[in-house]
């Protein structure tokens, strides 16, 4: 045998072996994950879910605050500090909403915090009415009022209906929600942040313990996490996205006073990444780390799927009450893209976290 003869059988067997590695059936069956399963609920529980929460809470008492300085003094430097925390705020919560499980969900927070659409004339109405105008008052708003407490009210004093509300055309009234809504607010994010921080987050991070009656299995836990992640898919695909261009009707957009909702929509899709990647403000273990060990083309399908999906929200250029209309094509295609990310997550990511999740 030539050595030219050596190196070129060198080289097919390398190229053998990298190919055979990248087969869908070619798993790693026997490595032990035991030790990474648990890394990866300890980082998703802490690093991803209570870090999220700990900076929600962090950012709506800066808004807070930037609120009682726009009451105080209404100018449009501070209106225009209280639009980009808002949209600060908002970032945290949509991302965060890839991870809707838990306290956030069962306790009702969720709707409390982001229901729309905003009818401003129902807002009207209490802002003419004799009632006091406080944090009590917002938190004994009953569910089917929800619409009048959150990110939502505030977008619409912050930005008024046709988004170029300036700092002086805020009336006393509305100063007074304003604040309110503000503290009710950081009180929601308290709630989310302390429920995990006080005991939710060693229930996850615990997952198959014994007596762990929220997740009495390892299989469980990674089950709600991936429903999670399918779940915002649909959200977006098929109700946040769906409904308003079904309708043709720009009044029935997430956040349309700031012309925010395509930036929502972003984050809520970025947020599974967040979540599979098992990272918040900084890498750790993640979902991605056990597929990439039994399934690499699972980990390429859902990270290509992932990135297509993105990319198809930023083909849309225009605010998403305009795009319905007028860029309809785009707005499809956005919709059937989020939904093949759906699909790979539940007919694929799901039955793989059953299998090797145990």
């Amino acid at each position: 045998m030539t050595k030219a003869t050596s190196i070129a059988l060198a080289l097919i067997a390398s190229a053998g072996i990298m190919m055979s590695s990248c087969k869908k059936d070619d798993n790693n069956e026997n490595t032990d994950t035991t030790a990474l399963k648990s890394l990866i609920l300890q980082n998703v529980a802490n690093r991803v879910c209570l870090d999220s929460y700990q900076d929600l809470w962090s950012k709506t008492n800066d808004l807070l605050s930037a609120v009682n300085d726009l009451t105080a003094s209404a100018t449009d430097d501070n209106l225009n500090k209280c639009r980009n925390l808002w949209r600060s705020s908002r970032e945290t919560w949509e991302r965060s909403e890839a991870w809707l499980f838990g306290p956030v969900d069962a306790d009702k927070i969720d709707p409390r915090i982001d229901t729309w659409p905003v009818d401003f004339n129902d807002l009207n109405l209490v802002l003419e009415s004799s009632d006091v105008l406080d944090e009590a008052y917002i938190d004994g708003l009953d569910e089917e009022h929800d619409a009048l407490k959150g990110f939502h009210p505030i977008e619409y004093l912050l930005w008024g209906v046709n988004g170029d509300k300036k700092a002086a055309d805020l009336t006393d009234r509305e100063k007074e929600y304003l604040v309110a809504l503000a503290q009710n607010l950081v009180k929601l994010t308290n709630e989310v942040k302390t429920s995990w921080s006080g005991g939710y987050a060693i229930a996850l991070e615990t997952a198959g313990n014994s007596g762990n009656t929220e997740f009495p299995s390892k299989r469980v836990a990674f089950e709600t996490i991936v429903d999670a992640m399918e779940g915002i898919c649909d959200e977006v695909a098929n109700g946040k996205m769906k409904d308003p261009f079904e309708a043709q009707d720009p009044k029935l957009e997430e956040s349309p006073f700031a012309q925010n909702s395509i930036t929502d929509f972003t984050n809520n899709i970025k947020g599974i990444m967040d979540m599979y990647q098992g990272k918040f403000n900084e890498d750790g273990e993640g979902l991605e780390d056990l597929v990439r060990v039994h399934n690499l083309s699972l980990d390429n399908d859902i990270k290509t799927k992932h990135g297509t999906a993105i990319a198809a929200l930023q083909a849309i250029t225009v605010p998403f009450g305009e795009a319905i209309l007028t860029q309809q094509t785009q707005v499809q295609t956005a919709m059937d893209k989020i939904n093949d990310l759906a699909e790979t997550l539940a007919e694929e990511l799901k039955p793989f976290v059953q299998q090797y999740g145990q």
